[in-house]
């Protein structure tokens, strides 16, 4: 039970493991073929990440602090190399499972206030297999509440004598894998510009197209020695990323409609894929706000990726 209940999910040709633990996608295959790189949940963590839930904030919070409605909020920091707050709150925490199939299992979380973060949230995780659309991953967060500041304790900015609405971000963390080193594969990004980094704490450091530069992925190349941990943003409304190699000659294919994603190639886990997290928002967006989703009490956010195999 190291990550919690695991849950097998099965359509067709497709063949899917979910653990409660951070409502983590631990392997995704189809005829065999791994679409993500797996672990061994029975005996080990996820490594950098892999497959994990990510709110209620993607990628970094910068200095591990922001401010909105004009109060500060602080962080624990568990990236201390940047020293930034990474990945959110739920990353780590045991879901349940409320709902399940031979192909569909529904997660969730209740997600309590906390210093740092002082609104209540639902979180409800929907994993559906179909054998022909691949895998569907679908998140619904709903604001529950929020807490007042009390004897020392900090709570939710007060906005006409109602709490503020929740700031919130949401991502997920698979890697895409032909099972054959990153180098081999062809790798398509139908991002059109690219947000430079700080290189000590790897906050924004401006934006870019990437017309020209290395960061330019849309016509799809050899990723060679390529490098980058960098959000793309400049995306067609509904997009597709592609990575391309292997014996089978196959392509895992990711789907969503964010206006941003975060593209890693996993040098944390021996460039054996790249990490494509669709992002509701940008790094260090509870700073800037910029695309910050904001949830008043009562109302909830949905969010949706898709993964499949094509020839």
């Amino acid at each position: 039970m190291i990550n919690g209940e695991l849950i097998d999910l099965e359509a067709g040709e497709y063949q899917a493991r979910v653990a409660t633990s951070g409502a983590t996608l631990v392997h995704l295959r189809c005829s065999g073929r791994d679409l993500v790189v797996p672990f061994d949940a029975e005996a080990s963590l996820a490594g950098a990440w892999q497959g994990k839930i990510l709110l209620p904030w993607p990628n970094r919070v910068t200095g591990s602090r922001y401010v909105y409605g004009g109060q500060e909020h602080l962080l624990a920091c568990n990236e201390p190399q940047t020293g930034s707050a990474l990945h959110g709150l739920a990353g780590w925490s045991d879901f349940q499972v409320v709902g399940l199939a031979e192909a569909e299992v529904v997660l969730a979380l209740l997600l309590p206030a906390s210093y740092g973060y002082p609104w209540s949230l639902d979180v409800r995780v929907r994993f559906a297999l179909d054998a022909t659309a691949g895998l569907e991953v679908g998140v619904t967060t709903t604001n529950l509440g929020a807490a007042l500041s009390a004897d020392g304790a900090p709570g939710a900015p007060q906005d006409a004598g109602l709490p503020a609405p929740a700031p919130y971000g949401v991502s997920y963390h698979p890697y895409l894998t032909r099972s054959v080193p990153l180098d081999d594969c062809v790798l398509t990004v139908p991002a059109t510009r690219v947000l430079d980094v700080d290189p000590g704490t790897l906050a924004p450091a401006g934006e870019r197209e990437v017309e020209g530069t290395s960061w330019d992925w849309r016509e799809g190349r050899l990723v060679g020695r390529a490098s980058t941990d960098n959000a793309y943003t400049g995306l067609p409304g509904r997009w597709q990323v592609s990575l391309r190699g292997g014996e089978s000659g196959r392509a895992v294919v990711m789907e969503a409609a964010t206006a941003w994603l975060q593209v890693y190639t996993g040098e944390n886990l021996g460039r054996r894929g790249v990490a494509v997290e669709p992002m509701t928002c940008p790094p260090n967006a509870f700073n800037t706000g910029r695309d910050l989703v904001t949830l008043a009490v009562g109302e909830s956010h949905h969010f949706s990726w898709v993964l499949r195999e094509e020839v």
